[in-house]
């Protein structure tokens, strides 16, 4: 499988994904992406600073994030346990990162290491994995495909589960701005907030049990959340589900037979 390479706006590169048509990472900057949707909103450094901070990073991808955060500032300890559903991603991020330690670490092994600083990938479907993953975390890094090509990464049913794994002062950070998407961390119990756009980028969304911790916190989502209509459900069958449940309440909120003009006059 194939990748296009693409120079992104500050210097960096991404990937586009052949399948799914969409880029790794925005075209305004791959790496300075990732410090503002991730990086910055979570106020890493600052959690570094007071001690040690583990991340699960969803959306291994060209392990960029995992990069931008080993590389951050912070005497604390930092573990960080980073879900790829495709295993052949990192042949991908070799090349366009040939010689990165992390990359050739993690092929050999599944995990990296440097002083204060711990790397483990692991691979399959991250509703498969996530009895596995030990947590509790202090933050979760949410990057999957959008919810259009990895709806199953964005139901109420994983950020429940997200929420289970993190500490009470923890949160979950993503790059997503959609109703939807912040519906369903709110149906998952998470305190949503908006993080602030960072230009050229956009801004996202902070998710958290901790009602104090958004800077911005936003108003109750009205939109239909994603939900797996059975176990072990396709993007393509969530998206099914939801698509008939919106019809269902369109179809309910109008009535069975409109009076005509004649008598309604």
């Amino acid at each position: 499988m194939t990748s296009e390479r693409i120079l992104t706006a500050d210097g960096s590169f991404t990937l586009r994904h052949s399948e799914l048509g969409e880029t790794y990472h925005a075209r305004e900057g791959a790496q300075s992406e990732a410090h503002a949707k991730f990086i910055i909103p979570s106020h890493l450094r600052e959690r570094l600073l007071k001690g040690p901070v583990r991340i699960l990073d969803v959306g291994f991808g060209l392990g960029i994030n995992c990069r931008e955060a080993l590389n951050t500032d912070g005497g604390g300890p930092l573990h960080i346990d980073t879900v790829e559903v495709e295993p052949e991603v990192l042949e991908r991020a070799l090349r366009l990162f040939p010689d990165d330690p992390l990359l050739l670490d993690l092929r050999r092994t599944r995990a990296h290491a440097r002083p204060r600083r711990q790397v483990h990938l692991h691979l399959g479907d991250l509703r498969d994995l996530l009895a596995e993953l030990p947590g509790p975390y202090d933050l979760i890094f949410h990057d999957p495909f959008s919810p259009l090509k990895n709806t199953e990464c964005w139901t109420v049913d994983v950020f429940i589960r997200l929420k289970e794994r993190l500490k009470p002062d923890g949160a979950l950070l993503t790059y997503s701005e959609s109703g939807v998407v912040r519906a369903s961390l709110q149906q998952a119990g998470f305190v949503i907030g908006a993080t602030p756009a960072l230009p050229p980028h956009r801004g996202g969304t902070i998710a958290t049990p901790d009602p104090a911790l958004p800077d911005h916190p936003l108003p109750p989502q009205t939109h239909l959340p994603y939900r797996e209509p059975f176990p072990d459900a396709t993007a393509r069958d969530i998206r099914s589900a939801r698509e008939a449940r919106v019809r269902e309440i369109k179809s309910a909120a109008v009535p069975a037979h409109p009076p005509s003009p004649e008598t309604s006059a």
